[in-house]
């Protein structure tokens, strides 16, 4: 398992590639927020995931939003070693 010990924050991750990402990372020992603007998605993902994944909600638009997420991952797990930055913007 080549990412045991790491913590990762993968935004849009609720669904998709995000989610494809989440669970890899998973499968390599990653302890992964499931970061999406969609908190029921992001739940629910999670839990489908794994002891491993757990959800944040994050509007990636929202500068406090990011702050919030970063803060949660850092309270949760002592650090933040990878970001994939994943979600999408639509106009």
């Amino acid at each position: 398992m080549r990412l045991t010990g790491k913590s990762a924050l993968i935004t849009g991750s609720a669904r998709g590639i995000g989610r494809a990402f989440a669970e890899a990372y998973v499968r390599e020992g990653a302890t992964v927020a499931i970061a999406d603007i969609n908190l029921d998605a992001a739940r629910k993902t999670a839990a489908e995931i794994g002891d491993h994944a757990y959800a944040l909600k994050l509007d990636v638009t929202d500068q406090a939003s990011i702050d919030a997420a970063v803060k949660a991952v850092e309270s949760r797990t002592g650090g933040l070693d990878i970001l994939i930055n994943n979600a999408a913007l639509f106009d």
